[in-house]
């Protein structure tokens, strides 16, 4: 189990020095303190630094902030830091749900690296499906219908789609790329979406080596999958018009890709779902 004095000595430093690279806007640095194969390093691929000011809630704009829980895993594989930006001037220990980041950590070749970082507590994280629902009851929508401009909304609008970011065109590796994943932005998928129909799309490509001469009917596949799993209510015909490919060119790929890799209903390794057991924690 982890002890106290690993987290103050060896994990939050990470945490630290990441914080700092996302101020300064030093996106070399950052990448050296990331599990390569870990989502916060593909939204940094995609988006650049400027993503983890929303996921580390450097842009709250607040000088200090403290830690508040470090959680281990049952299987001891990823250590769990909490923490949170209290207003100026709060009462020790007082904070909010919208002040608290949480930044999940593992350990390669000795040397702690982050995994992913979620803008919200350990106990209730923050996906996609949860952004929809605050977003759907109105809660940050302001009377005409628009974002207000609190710092606070912005992990929320980033994780329901409302918030489109600049895609990196280095991040985009093919035709495919290049199509669908602007389509998801453009049709308000979330961040974490647009992630995993890129894991999705590259996975499919090591297990199968497709020729990619009909890019638009890949691109159009690979969202009709992403809006499966994200439990859209959309037909088949609706997303092939959107990349203006026929049906007939667009349904064999995506039975092939579903074959492929074995895709189920709410899929954990494509889904923005969050199953964690947490079994230990420290203060």
């Amino acid at each position: 189990m982890i002890d106290e004095q690993t987290v103050w000595d060896e994990l939050w430093p990470v945490v630290e020095n990441l914080i700092e690279a996302t101020l300064a806007e030093d996106a070399a640095t950052a990448r050296t303190l990331l599990s390569s194969d870990g989502p916060a390093a593909a939204l940094l691929d995609l988006f650049d630094i400027y993503v983890f000011d929303i996921l580390l809630k450097t842009v709250l704009g607040r000088e200090q902030l403290g830690v508040t829980r470090a959680v281990e895993t049952e299987n001891g594989r990823f250590i769990h830091i909490e923490y949170a930006w209290p207003e100026p001037g709060s009462a020790q220990n007082s904070f909010t749900a919208n002040d608290l980041v949480t930044v999940t950590l593992t350990q390669l070749a000795g040397t702690w690296r982050i995994v992913e970082v979620n803008p919200a507590s350990i106990d209730l994280p923050l996906t996609g499906g949860r952004a929809r629902a605050v977003i759907a009851t109105g809660q940050l929508l302001g009377e005409d219908g628009k974002l207000p401009g609190e710092a606070w909304i912005l992990p929320f609008a980033l994780y329901g789609g409302l918030l489109k970011m600049k895609l990196r065109p280095e991040a985009l590796a093919d035709p495919v790329e290049a199509l669908f994943m602007p389509g998801l932005q453009d049709r308000s998928y979330g961040a974490m979406a647009v992630v995993n129909g890129r894991t999705l799309w590259r996975d499919f490509k090591a297990n199968q080596q497709p020729p990619l001469d009909k890019p638009n009917a890949w691109a159009a596949a690979i969202e009709f999958i992403m809006s499966e799993l994200e439990l859209r209510d959309l037909t088949q015909a609706a997303v092939a018009k959107h990349y203006k490919t026929p049906l007939s060119h667009m349904v064999p790929r995506l039975k092939q890709i579903k074959k492929a890799l074995n895709i189920q209903p709410g899929d954990e390794r494509y889904a923005d779902l969050q199953s964690t057991q947490i079994v230990y924690e420290s203060d």
